[in-house]
């Protein structure tokens, strides 16, 4: 109980419509990194969550590798792609305080890190960049 008061206590502090704008903002930063980077979404725009990211795993990458070294090198924890998805997506929330600026683009700089290792085609620091120029 006192969990979910002190979670509708920071809701209203910030407020509802502002709430829904910072996701949102963060959710367009995430989708343009990914983008530049050549990440494409799962579902089409029109069916989005700005709090859960669904993207496809490009050719090539071991999605488990990445996660496990996001995880475990650098702390962040991304979901696996569930039933006939497994291995073919993965799953990036952006959900309540966790969706931040600082957290996309901690993200996203880890995330071509891991990329490079596999010998994934990235050109450095793309997805910063554009993630960036989609907060201004």
């Amino acid at each position: 109980n006192y969990a979910l008061h002190e979670a509708l206590r920071m809701v209203l502090e910030e407020g509802l419509e502002a709430r829904f704008a910072r996701h949102l903002k963060n959710h367009y930063a995430l989708r343009a990194g990914l983008g530049a980077l050549g990440i494409q979404f799962a579902v089409a725009e029109e069916h989005r969550l700005p709090m859960l990211n669904a993207v496809l795993i490009p050719q090539g990458v071991d999605d488990a590798a990445v996660r496990s070294r996001l995880l475990n090198e650098f702390g962040i924890a991304i979901g696996a792609g569930l039933g006939p998805m497994k291995g073919k997506t993965c799953r990036i929330g952006l959900m309540g305080e966790t969706s931040s600026p600082r957290n996309v683009l901690n993200f996203l700089a880890a995330l071509e890190n891991c990329l490079s290792a596999q010998k994934f085609s990235i050109q450095a620091g793309a997805s910063i960049a554009a993630a960036n120029a989609s907060y201004l």
